[in-house]
């Protein structure tokens, strides 16, 4: 059988990059015949290793995306760039006939149901269908000040998502089957009768378990507002001086640095917090670690949650959409704290920090549950789903 995964790239460290070459790889190795189509990796190579078997082909579209430039601009200057994606999607596709077709990026999911090449197509959503209101909603929550032009433009732009949100769930209806990660975000696609919930799956694995002996409590992720990582700061602050030779050690980058810094001096927490880079060895922090604590304002299926539990931590997270009621059974593996309840969270974590014999309890059911989103539970159900639509 023959698989086509379409995406941006698989260049950078992003969760999409690494959970895409993670699942192409466990084709590849089990007989499929993978393609991996690409708009504009401009030269770079795979960040994680690919299958040598798996053809990877790139078009050299090379996307605007926002940021040095407005989205309208972006929006303006990708307009023709998507017909001749399309075109050179049907060249390839004509010639390698493949028997399933992915959009796992963004860009293909408003064509490639188009193209008629006798292939079931199928479309991934990898983050909750309503991030783009929130994340806009945190960007605000963070301003000292908001004035009323800003205002004005908010509820443009918040109009703008939501016609965008609109138009994909269109989009979404044309594919022979839309997959989500969670039977929560599951729920906010009722415009898609065709939704399957087939969940990531743990691509840090290790026969290695944390001996939970080590006072640190740990998070990782990206520094971005989605994360939530001052609010950490926040609970932190509330118990800590309680316990001063426990640490919180968050081990990511990017743009809250600043604020998250700035938090740790106000509360005078220097010696009990640690802000490590994005390594590849990542490993290394969960086996060193007692507890894993997530403050995401949202998320798609947070993997760090299943990881962490994977290498034997119990976990305290926000319920936040989606992914964490999927992930967590509350009481048995870790804590679910209702987003925004810090004394709450922090309570936990000082029931976690304080009884060892519970620790080491949750530790181990949660290893058990962890099983839940092992490579080759996952995959069965991409191999149940390919041979279903096949069939057809």
């Amino acid at each position: 059988m023959k698989i086509v995964y379409c995406l941006f790239g698989v260049y950078s460290t992003g969760g999409i990059e690494r959970v895409t070459t993670v699942k192409a790889n466990w084709l590849a190795e089990h007989g499929y015949e993978v393609y991996l189509v690409t708009t504009g990796h401009a030269g770079h190579p795979p960040y994680y290793p690919l299958h040598p078997s798996i053809k990877h082909i790139d078009l050299g579209l090379c996307y605007e995306v926002q940021g040095a430039i407005s989205r309208f601009e972006a929006f303006r200057r990708n307009l023709p760039k998507h017909c001749k994606h399309k075109e050179l999607l049907e060249e390839l596709f004509a010639e390698i006939r493949p028997d399933i077709a992915v959009a796992a990026g963004w860009h293909e999911g408003e064509f490639l149901y188009q193209i008629k090449d006798g292939s079931k197509k199928i479309i991934e959503h990898h983050i909750w269908r309503n991030a783009n209101f929130a994340l806009h909603s945190l960007y605000l929550k963070q301003m000292s000040h908001v004035t009323l032009l800003r205002r004005v433009k908010s509820g443009l732009l918040m109009l703008w998502n939501r016609w965008l949100t609109y138009k994909q769930g269109r989009y979404d209806r044309q594919f022979d089957r839309l997959v989500v990660l969670t039977e929560e975000d599951k729920t906010y696609c009722t415009h898609c009768p065709t939704t399957t919930v087939i969940p990531n799956p743990i691509t840090a694995t290790s026969e290695a378990l944390s001996s939970l002996d080590g006072k640190v409590i740990l998070s990782v992720g990206r520094l971005d507002n989605q994360k939530n990582f001052p609010e950490l700061i926040d609970i932190w602050a509330l118990i800590a001086q309680d316990y001063p030779d426990w640490k919180l050690r968050i081990v990511g980058e990017g743009y809250t640095d600043v604020r998250i810094i700035k938090k740790v001096k106000e509360y005078g927490l220097e010696e009990q917090f640690e802000l490590c880079p994005f390594t590849k060895e990542v490993q290394k922090h969960y086996l060193s670690a007692s507890v894993y604590a997530m403050t995401s304002a949202f998320e798609g299926l947070p993997l760090v949650l299943v990881e962490a539990e994977s290498m034997g931590l119990p976990v305290v997270s926000y319920a936040c959409p989606c992914g964490p009621r999927d992930i967590i059974r509350d009481g048995q593996d870790g804590f679910l704290v209702e987003p925004g309840d810090k004394e709450t969270f922090a309570a936990r974590l000082r029931q976690l920090i304080e009884d060892e014999e519970l620790r080491r309890r949750m530790g181990q059911a949660a290893k058990v549950n962890s099983q839940r989103f092992s490579l080759d539970n996952v995959m069965k159900q991409w191999e149940d789903l390919f041979a279903e639509l096949t069939a057809k």
